[in-house]
């Protein structure tokens, strides 16, 4: 069960870091308040969840496929609510 657990937060950890990391550079500071909460709120629960299991090597690979997924899955998703937001690159930066 800790292997699917780890993959499942690692997954989200990433789409939200992916979220976050996009939103950064927009010119929308709502949209970056609410994907940084969110990221910070899982990279918390899923190292939680890794000391809870010791850190142990199994779960390395799992860790790996539910982040890199996760950063291609948030990827897309960032497109959509820039989209539907209208956020745009921050030209002040």
């Amino acid at each position: 069960m800790d292997m699917v657990t780890i993959a499942a937060l690692a997954f989200i950890q990433n789409v939200a870091f992916t979220l976050t990391s996009r939103s950064r550079n927009r010119d929308n500071l709502t949209y970056h308040t609410i994907t940084a909460i969110f990221s910070n709120g899982i990279f918390f629960l899923t190292f939680r969840e890794l000391i809870l299991a010791d850190m142990s090597w199994l779960l390395f690979v799992p860790y790996i496929i539910g982040t890199v997924s996760g950063s291609l899955f948030g990827a897309q998703i960032a497109f959509r609510i820039e989209r539907l937001i209208g956020a745009r690159a921050d030209v002040h930066g």
